[in-house]
């Protein structure tokens, strides 16, 4: 069975074609130098450290994004005077959400208003880190942050059983007639909750989402090689990129983490 973490940022993966942060608060930002592995970005430096300067490509096109984990979450908004259904720590006359999950480790993922703002000049980028790389003064491993979705407001809820559950009550404009559970208009209070690894109700100024780009290599090996678990990646250093593999070695975006 995968983990919380890994079952959220699989799927979000699959969803949107970014990596997710996690944990899901953490803040990120353009420029930033990490790690990656299982999915999972761990935060190391920022270019600012490398005295790498980069301009940024601004994104103005503000977009909703929303996941739910397919066949296991259940939604169920409540109105102000509606019957409250049994058992619920929601009265009559309060108006909120209900949010069911079905399934371990199921996930509720709504982000408002997000932009996806850029490092402008990849290519420039690029060729500064093979520079260093070849020098010896960068890590072949470390990978950057050069796309970050960020979000005016969002709410992610993880459950890490089967039947977790989260009961929100909205304590502003509680006669809308339809309720957005990641708008903070609706100051969302937990009134219960059972069995959730992660809940993070309409928060603001969330990146969620990014994308990442660091050295890979066009490396060829036998078959043979990866039987025996050797990588292409495994066989470049600082002196074989200036030499035999010069033209091997590049820079551009990270899909996983094994990099060829």
């Amino acid at each position: 069975m995968a983990s919380a973490q890994g079952q959220y940022t699989d799927e979000l993966k699959r969803k949107f074609g970014y990596y997710a942060t996690w944990n899901p608060g953490v803040p990120l930002k353009l420029g930033d130098i990490g790690t990656l592995k299982d999915n999972v970005f761990t935060r190391l430096s920022t270019l600012e450290d490398f005295k790498i300067k980069f301009d940024i490509r601004p994104d103005e096109t503000k977009t909703p994004l929303e996941h739910n984990s397919q066949g296991s979450v259940s939604v169920t908004t409540k109105l102000s005077g509606t019957v409250a259904p049994q058992g619920s720590a929601l009265t009559n006359l309060d108006a909120g959400i209900i949010v069911e999950f079905t399934k371990e480790n199921s996930t509720l993922f709504k982000a408002n208003n997000t932009t996806s703002p850029s490092i402008k000049d990849a290519i420039k980028l690029g060729n500064q880190i093979l520079e260093l790389y070849k020098k010896g003064k960068w890590n072949k491993n470390w990978v950057i942050i050069t796309e970050l979705v960020e979000a005016e407001n969002a709410t992610i809820i993880i459950s890490n059983n089967s039947n977790g559950k989260i009961e929100l009550k909205a304590n502003a404009n509680i006669d809308a007639p339809t309720f957005d559970i990641a708008d903070a208009e609706f100051k969302f209070s937990t009134q219960f909750s059972r069995g959730l690894e992660t809940k993070i109700i309409s928060a603001e100024g969330l990146t969620p989402l990014f994308k990442i780009m660091g050295i890979k290599t066009r490396i060829f090996l036998p078959p043979i090689f990866k039987s025996a678990n050797v990588q292409p990646f495994d066989l470049l250093t600082p002196d074989s990129a200036r030499n035999e593999h010069k033209n091997d070695i590049f820079f551009g975006y990270i899909s996983s983490d094994l990099r060829e």
